[in-house]
């Protein structure tokens, strides 16, 4: 063990937790709010000495906005153990970093009260959730853009501004539009179609692809000759969008990305997204865009040629296919990032997945139905997200707020993936997963045939797995034991048939999920 210089070498086990804790750890004055002292992992985070943080007020550990609201948390802080969200510390050059924050009750120590509270940078889970939802409303634009592309439009004009208007919906950007280079006088640049709430913007717009031209210099202009993507990642400080600078403050525009695309050898043009907020378009985001303005092009050489209607609905099938694909890829981030949380149950809901298809296809159901079930198994527990990382594991039992907390799962899952357009039910499979037959579930309390029969597989799957393996609160249950359970609860609290299934795979034909560590 390396002995580091102002720090009393630790021999107790207690001594051991507290000095080399991975998360901050500060001792606090109840009276006074003044640090009393702090560990190694305190002094690495605020980059302050130790001398340095005791007897500073726990207010200064804050940015100076945060700090009346400090005080307000720190007095409710002395009634009871409690979690603070939505802090930063801020360190002693000056910088910030986005914190989780738990403090023990008022606990005496010697003559005086103080409160042990622990810090816990968040900063990678922040960026890491970031990542997450860019993916989630690019991917879900791109969706509704793509079901306007498999739809009857028997007009260009009609197919350009159902995509406009699919990416605009209910989404993050507030105006797309497709231009058409045309060629004649000026080389100008038609505006096809406009959609969102800035589509005022476009209005009396006048544009041209022509080098020669001034209003050829722009994000479209030079999309459009080089054909290849043009970024603005912030109006403010880009020189090609100067012209259009103060009509952009007007609509509250600060970022865009143009896309070319062509038609093989007819019309070609730009998709033009803005966005709100500089620096918006990451490359998810924008590769995500690529696909879309390629499907353009196919959409509109497919209208104009009658001949080719047969190609048409092959490529319909295709952008079916790359959708299904890409909402499918979401999977395995979300389950990444919840396992990061939580290495306990690391690798559940993948075989809960291979559990609850295993029951799906002895059913009789199609590949894409189960298709689906694998999907939403394989996130139903992504509402978990939302809960702290150590009531996840806590390994003693959980009191009634924490419970409650966990019951939570189940609706906080459906509202995360209720408005991604998946071709399957998939929020309310997740949101249904711990229904039970005699409406003693949660979180609505369904009955029998109001609960969707994924769901019911789902709730069974769910089941084995989990009891069947360790979690930090107990051991294993040993599968024959947890089959009688199921079995016991088959009709009540569990869909019969399902159970059934489930009793035959394991006891006739001896399924076994790869990588299952049981007892």
């Amino acid at each position: 063990m390396t002995h580091l210089p102002h720090v009393k070498e630790p021999h107790s086990l207690f001594e051991l937790s507290w000095t080399y804790a991975q998360d901050a750890k500060f001792a606090i004055d109840v009276a006074t709010a003044a640090v009393v002292d702090v560990n190694l992992a305190a002094v690495s985070l605020t980059g302050y000495s130790r001398e340095e943080l005791i007897g500073m007020h726990t207010t200064l550990l804050h940015p100076e906005e945060e700090r009346e609201r400090v005080m307000v948390e720190f007095r409710k802080a002395t009634e009871q153990a409690s979690s603070h969200p939505g802090f930063h510390i801020q360190r002693k050059d000056g910088s910030l970093a986005p914190v989780a924050i738990w403090s023990s009750a008022s606990l005496k120590s010697g003559s005086r009260a103080i409160l042990l509270v622990e810090f816990r940078d968040i900063t990678e889970l922040e960026i890491k959730e970031h990542e997450l939802s860019t993916q989630n409303w690019a991917l879900a634009a791109y969706a509704s853009a793509a079901l306007a592309l498999g739809r009857d439009h028997t007009t260009e004009n009609q197919l350009l501004q159902a995509i406009c208007e699919a990416i605009t919906h209910q989404s993050v950007y507030p105006l797309a539009w497709v231009g058409i280079a045309e060629d004649g006088s000026g080389k100008p640049v038609r505006v096809a179609a406009v959609s969102g709430s800035a589509a005022h913007y476009m209005d009396g717009m006048c544009l041209s692809w022509s080098e020669d031209e001034p209003n050829g210099q722009g994000p479209t202009g030079i999309c459009i000759r080089s054909r290849q993507v043009h970024l603005v990642e912030d109006t403010e400080l880009s020189a090609v969008y100067r012209p259009w600078l103060d009509l952009a403050r007007q609509y509250g525009i600060r970022s865009s990305v143009s896309i070319y695309f062509d038609t093989g050898g007819g019309p070609r043009g730009a998709l033009v997204v803005y966005a709100s907020r500089p620096n918006a378009f990451e490359p998810v985001a924008i590769d995500v865009f690529q696909h879309l303005a390629e499907q353009i092009g196919h959409g509109m050489h497919a209208l104009e040629q009658e001949q080719l209607l047969a190609a048409e609905r092959e490529r319909t099938a295709r952008v079916e296919l790359q959708l299904t694909e890409a909402l499918s890829a979401m999977v395995a981030p979300i389950v990444l990032a919840m396992e990061m949380r939580d290495p306990y149950t690391a690798g559940h809901q993948n075989r809960v997945a291979d559990i609850a298809v295993a029951i799906g296809r002895e059913m009789g159901w199609t590949e894409g139905r189960l298709h689906g079930l694998r999907v939403a198994a394989q996130v139903h527990d992504i509402g978990k997200i939302s809960i702290p990382a150590e009531i996840l594991t806590k390994p003693g039992r959980l009191n009634e707020a924490e419970l409650g907390m966990i019951n939570q799962h189940a609706e906080t899952g459906y509202t995360i993936l209720k408005d991604i357009p998946f071709v399957w039910p998939i929020a309310e499979i997740v949101r249904q997963h711990h229904e039970k037959m005699d409406g003693s579930g949660y979180p609505r309390g369904l009955k029998a045939d109001e609960i969707l029969p994924e769901a019911k597989v789902l709730a069974v799957a769910d089941i084995v797995e989990a009891m069947s393996s360790y979690r930090p609160y107990r051991p294993g249950i040993k599968l024959h034991l947890v089959l009688q359970q199921i079995e016991k609860d088959a009709g009540t609290l569990l869909d019969a048939e399902a159970v059934q299934v489930c009793l035959s795979l394991f006891r006739d034909k001896h399924f076994m999920v790869p990588g299952w560590i049981r007892t």
